[in-house]
This record gives structure tokens, C-alpha cells and sequence, in this order.
């Protein structure tokens, strides 16, 4: 008996190899988004990130205090405290400030295989549409720069993209059986918007994808009541997580959220924007136009100056390090004093890269409407959710950046919205597995895959100085 149970026991402990084994483009292809990631340990600076020393001071001042800061505490006080407390945790364990960037990798990988996971679940009928989701998900500029950062963001995307992948999954049950994952979805939510608030736009697409359900379901009323409860309950556990933060911030500041321009030490810089009226702190240049600046020098001011453009600075700025915060690493391989490589020794790649980020932005707009109208019609209420998070995060950057017209301080930055991006990589993968499909869509999957490979030799370069293009 013993031996039978062996051996059926056998096959299953297999089956995963034997997954892997038949996925071999695809775990080539993580393994090389892992290395990238690996590869911000030995060349690139802790201290190189977007505000790296204010984010440390967050982290000194629970340490210090033992409690949690206010939001006028210091600079960076005003984003929520989950990742500052881990940090100050794991500090008091023995890391330091350099090897805290480890835990932002291990989320940055965590959120990769997370990726993966989601794109074989809901990317079916189509390897290709998987591999390059998984490819572009893999190589991104933005993406990579952010897990080697020592600061927010890659805990909060971790934390979204895990409650991205169970939301289909709780649409796809019966009312009875929707619970369990619909109440782990409210805690997941709950503890990113503990990190930042912008995965709040995660739950308003949850929300909204369940009102249609309700609304356009063709069940009886009773039947669709008892199928929006379970998403009730994700918002009941959400702010039972959160809430309690939140509002401490209304009875502090009369609004559950604070940005650093609601902040006297930043207020003044919005200070005359505010006596317009919201509609008018933006041209329409700003939302339509476009600044081909940003194909001969994908860094600032192009898109900026003296025209600011919302979606060119957004493209580049997910491409490339458009900011210039030190994405190429160190001037001289592993000898930080050199400092940072100069922008002027990648830039010509770095202009492929831009292009190539254009094109897949526009063929993801293209696959999104055409997945929107599939979606409705068939009244898949996961994948809606899915498709509406970019959408919802879309609104609620343009919200904040034209609410705080101060783009030279950084408001449009493609690793903010990152967090809301995995659909956006999926949707990719669609355009690139529908021009696959048929020999003559196939010079439109030669386009795709060019400007994949630009947008990744740009990465390559840059992290490990390897020249995939031959150009620099």
C-alpha cells in the first residue's frame, strides 16, 4: 500500500516540473526579469530613488518614536504607513538603508510570478498574447526601476496585483462561494491603500464591475442580490483595514486624503492654481496634443516645456527614466562614487525605446475598447473589473495632475501608475496573439514585437550592459 501511495503521490510532485518544463519561453523570460531586478543590488544607488532621503526619514521617525507619524511629521508623512512600519521592522531585525532594496526586489518578483499567474488564468487561447504580456511585464523600464527603489510603491503594486488576480476568480463563483475570496480581496485592498492611496482605483473598478453585474444580470433581483453581497463585504472588510487611518485624516485635516501640495510646505506651489476653477488649470493641449520631443530626448523637459503634454511625458516616462534618476546605474560598473551614468550614453536607445512605447500604448488603447465591447456582450463581470482598473487609474492620475498643475515636480511619473498596469500588459499580449493569428496580420506582429524589443533593449542596457540593439 505504502508503494501505491508513492507512486500516486509521484505524478502530482511532477506536475509542476512538467508545467514548467512545456513553459520554457515563459520562465526564460521571468528568469530575465528577475535578473534584472537582481541586478539594482549592484548597480544602482539606494539613495538614487524619487524623494530617498525623505522616504528614510519616514522610516527613522517610527523608529525613533515607536508610533506612527502624523502627516505634517515629515516630508513623506503624508502617505499611509504599512510599508514604513515593515521597513522599520526589518531595520530594527538588522537591515539597513541599502539592504532594505532587497525587500522591494522580493515584491517586485513576487508580483512578476503574480503577473504570470494571472495571465495564464485569464490570457487563454493564445500563447503568444501570454508570452509577450509576460515579456513586456518582464523588461519594462518603469517597472524595473521601481523594485529597485527603497520606498512604496513596489509593496503597493505587489499588493494590487494580488487582488487583481483573485477578482475574477470571486465573479466567476456562485453567490454561496464568493465569500471566502471576496473578503480576501477587502483585506488585500485594505492593506495597499494602507501603502498608497492610489490602489483605491483597484476597488472602484471592483465596484463598478459589480454594479453592472447587478444591474445588467439576467437573473431574478433575489439572485443578483445575494452575488453583489459578497462585494459588500469586500468593502466592509476594506474599511475595517483602512479606515481607520483614513479617518484620522478627516479629523485632522477635514479629507481622508493629503497630498504634499495639501501640506504647507508644499501648498504654495498650487496655491494660484487654485483660484481657477478645476477645468481650467489644464488646456486641452494638455489631455490631446502631442510632443514628438519626446523621440529625439525621451527626458525631461520634452513634454514639458513650453507646452506641458499629459500622455507623451506618461510614455516616456514608463520606457525610459525620463526624470533621470540614475536608471543606467553607476558611470563605472560597481564603483558608486563614479556617480551616475550620464543620460548622453544610452540616449539613442533610449529614443527606440520611446518609439516603441508609443506604439504598444496605442495598440493597447486599440485592444482595450475592442476587449470592453467582448467583456459587455458576453457579461464576463471579472474581466470587466480587470479592464476598468487602467481606465479608473487613468481618471484618477488625470484628477490629480490637473488638479496640481506643477509638472515639474514630478506629478505625470510612469512608475505611479504601475499599481493599475497588469491588464495594461495582458492587453498587450492580446494585440500581439490577434496579429499572430492570421499570416496577414503578421506585419503588425512584426511592428509589436520591434517595439517590444526596443522598449527591453533600452532595460538591457541599462541594467546589465548588454547591447541586444546596435545602438546606444
Amino acid at each position: 500500500m505504502a508503494t501505491g501511495e508513492a507512486e500516486k503521490k509521484t505524478p502530482s510532485r511532477l506536475a509542476w516540473v512538467r508545467w514548467l518544463a512545456a513553459r520554457k519561453i515563459e520562465v526564460a523570460v521571468f528568469l530575465l526579469g528577475v535578473l534584472l531586478r537582481l541586478s539594482m543590488v549592484w548597480n544602482f544607488h539606494f539613495g538614487w530613488n524619487y524623494d530617498s532621503e525623505a522616504h528614510w526619514e519616514v522610516i527613522q521617525w517610527i523608529l525613533n518614536h515607536r508610533m506612527l507619524p502624523n502627516v505634517e511629521s515629515t516630508f513623506e508623512s503624508f502617505h499611509p504607513p504599512l510599508y514604513y512600519a515593515i521597513a522599520a521592522f526589518l531595520v530594527r531585525l538588522g537591515f539597513t538603508r541599502a539592504t532594505l532594496v532587497w525587500f522591494s526586489i522580493l515584491c517586485g518578483v513576487v508580483r512578476l510570478a503574480t503577473i504570470w499567474a494571472g495571465l495564464e488564468l485569464y490570457v487563454v487561447g493564445s500563447r503568444w498574447a501570454r508570452v509577450a504580456g509576460l515579456a513586456l511585464a518582464a523588461v519594462v523600464c518603469a517597472s524595473v526601476h521601481l523594485d529597485g527603489m527603497v520606498y512604496t510603491e513596489p509593496l503597493n503594486c505587489l499588493l494590487t496585483a494580488v487582488a487583481m488576480l483573485l477578482v475574477p476568480l470571486g465573479f466567476r463563483r456562485s453567490a454561496r462561494f464568493r465569500w471566502p475570496v471576496t473578503v480576501v480581496v477587502g483585506f488585500v485592498l485594505g492593506l495597499a491603500v494602507l501603502t498608497k492611496v492610489s490602489a483605491i482605483a483597484v476597488l472602484g473598478a471592483v465596484g463598478a464591475a459589480a454594479l453592472v453585474e447587478f444591474v445588467h444580470g439576467r437573473r431574478p433581483l433575489p439572485a443578483r442580490i445575494g452575488s453583489a453581497l459578497p462585494w459588500l463585504g469586500t468593502l466592509i472588510v476594506f474599511v475595517g483595514v483602512c479606515g481607520w487611518y483614513y479617518g484620522r485624516n478627516v479629523r485632522q485635516y477635514g479629507s481622508p486624503f493629503v497630498t504634499s501640495f495639501s501640506l504647507p510646505s508644499q501648498h504654495w506651489l498650487v496655491a494660484d492654481a487654485e483660484k481657477d476653477g478645476f477645468s481650467d488649470r489644464r488646456t486641452l493641449g494638455f489631455l490631446f496634443d502631442w510632443d514628438d520631443g519626446i523621440y529625439k530626448s525621451p527626458y525631461r523637459p520634452s513634454g514639458l516645456n513650453p507646452r506641458p503634454r499629459f500622455f507623451p511625458v506618461a510614455i516616456a516616462s514608463s520606457v525610459v527614466d525620463y526624470w533621470g534618476y540614475g536608471f543606467a546605474g553607476y558611470d563605472q560598473l560597481g564603483q558608486p562614487s563614479t556617480g551616475m551614468k550620464p543620460i548622453a550614453k544610452v540616449r539613442n536607445v533610449s529614443r527606440l525605446a520611446a518609439l516603441g512605447g508609443t506604439v504598444i500604448f496605442f495598440a493597447v488603447v486599440v485592444a482595450w475598447a475592442v476587449s470592453m465591447v467582448r467583456v459587455l456582450r458576453h457579461r464576463d463581470a471579472g474581466r470587466l473589473a480587470l479592464l476598468l482598473v487602467p481606465f479608473v487609474m487613468l481618471l484618477a492620475t488625470l484628477h490629480f495632475v490637473i488638479g496640481s498643475p506643477v509638472d515639474d515636480y514630478g506629478v505625470t511619473k510612469g512608475v505611479y501608475m504601475a499599481f493599475g498596469a497588469p491588464p495594461f500588459y495582458a492587453l498587450f499580449g492580446i494585440a500581439v496573439g490577434w496579429a499572430h493569428r492570421k499570416p496577414i496580420r503578421w506585419p503588425i506582429l512584426a511592428v509589436l514585437l520591434v517595439a517590444l524589443w526596443f522598449v527591453a533593449a533600452y532595460t538591457v542596457v541599462c541594467r546589465l550592459g548588454i547591447k541586444i540593439f546596435p545602438v546606444t
